[in-house]
């Protein structure tokens, strides 16, 4: 078991003050994603928000043999409908709650990646930042594709612009391009 010290405070304060500090030298956006690391991160997780907060009200409301064994999804967030008519309430606000959480969420691996990567060779984090564009163009492509998400949407647009730029950065880190203001 392990009881509190002195130090682990000390510690959080200065992961929070390293945090800040990164924070007030950016230009914008979190410090650890960008601003449109932060975009594409806040576009890609509302998606992924929304489907887990509907699935959980549905749980929590109708329990877990509605959701599980009878089928029952939300078919229309918006208006908090489930798909046998039923109402399913806060389907907005367990959304939006969703979207800080795993932005937060982002924020925090990106911050532990930067920090793991910089003491790594240089191909290493151009091989992580092919993987990583890679994954939101795939993405991008499945909700074109499987869901039928209209090219003009936000969500997959931000994954195909933001993927494509990470593959850029990675190729460009990996040959020491420089990049031109």
């Amino acid at each position: 078991m392990h009881f509190p010290t002195s130090g682990d405070s000390q510690v959080k304060s200065s992961a929070l003050s390293a945090w800040s500090k990164r924070a007030e030298a950016s230009r914008g956006g979190l410090p650890n994603l960008g601003l449109g690391g932060a975009l594409v991160a806040v576009f890609v997780s509302s998606y992924f928000a929304a489907r887990i907060g509907n699935a959980l009200l549905v749980i929590v409301f109708y329990g877990p043999n509605a959701f599980f064994a009878r089928g029952v999804r939300v078919s229309d967030w918006k208006h908090g409908i489930a798909s046998n008519g039923a109402i399913v309430p806060f389907t907005g606000p367990v959304a939006f709650a969703g979207t800080l959480l795993l932005t937060a969420f982002a924020e925090i691996v990106a911050g532990f990646l930067l920090s793991f990567l910089r003491t790594r060779p240089r191909w290493l984090s151009a091989v992580a930042g092919i993987l990583g564009g890679s994954m939101l163009l795939t993405f991008s492509g499945w909700l074109l594709l499987c869901e039928r998400s209209p090219l003009i949407h936000p969500i997959p647009l931000s994954g195909l612009i933001g993927g494509a730029m990470m593959i850029n950065r990675a190729v460009r880190y990996l040959l020491i391009i420089p990049r031109t203001a």
